[in-house]
């Protein structure tokens, strides 16, 4: 019994060492000193391209962080891998940080995002409701100590960004094992598309209408707005 336990604590333990996952590691909270070292980098921001207005035209979709303290897009920020990221979410927070996202039209609306470093993901999914716009799917790489999230579905409605849907995911999904961070246009096991077709699974759903349908990714549906 021992040596199975033991097996398992390593496969464990193996599953879980990823050496470009973020927050992979929680050091205990640093007190603030006004001598620590952060190390920047280039802050990574994502778009994508579609037509989201349904006027026919493709617009572009541009990921912004901008800091409410200095009155300025954030262009470089603390490096998750050569930080303790206790240090990370205290620097994004200084900075007053607001993540939105914004099209390359005049007078188009914004979609604040709340603080946050970015996001992991920016997906345009298509039209998915049959309301010749199309919708798209994110997630935030918020400034938490937990490796659960969302996956937040949005679409212009009457010329607001509205949420249609989200469900749960699990951050693992991002993980990776090459120095350049990729572009990622699935989220791994809970949003993919198969046959044409988009599907999901909810990370945090408990229940499910038939026996069959346990751990199933689902066909993706969304409600019309307009």
């Amino acid at each position: 019994m021992k040596q199975i336990l033991c097996i398992f604590l390593l496969i464990l333990l193996l599953f879980s060492c990823n050496r470009n996952s973020k927050k992979k590691v929680y050091h205990a909270p640093i007190p603030a000193n006004k001598d620590t070292i952060i190390k920047l980098s280039k802050l990574q921001k994502l778009f994508v391209i579609g037509d989201f207005d349904g006027n026919g035209k493709q617009d572009t979709l541009f990921q912004h962080n901008f800091s409410k303290k200095t009155q300025t897009e954030i262009e470089k920020s603390p490096d998750v891998f050569q930080n303790d990221w206790d240090n990370v979410v205290k620097w994004f927070y200084n900075q007053d940080s607001d993540l939105y996202l914004t099209t390359n039209q005049n007078n188009s609306d914004t979609l604040h995002l709340g603080e946050a470093q970015g996001l992991y993901c920016l997906i345009n999914i298509g039209d998915n409701n049959g309301d010749n716009k199309d919708e798209i799917a994110l997630v935030i790489d918020k400034l938490d100590f937990s490796r659960v999230n969302n996956c937040e579905i949005y679409s212009l409605c009457n010329e607001k960004w509205t949420e249609l849907k989200h469900f749960g995911i699990h951050e693992g999904s991002f993980d990776f094992n090459t120095e350049k961070v990729p572009v990622f246009s699935k989220i791994t096991d809970f949003l993919e598309k198969q046959n044409g077709k988009w599907v999901y699974r909810d990370y945090l759903q408990d229940t499910y209408e038939t026996e069959e349908e346990v751990g199933k990714m689902k066909r993706l549906k969304l409600e019309k707005c307009n």
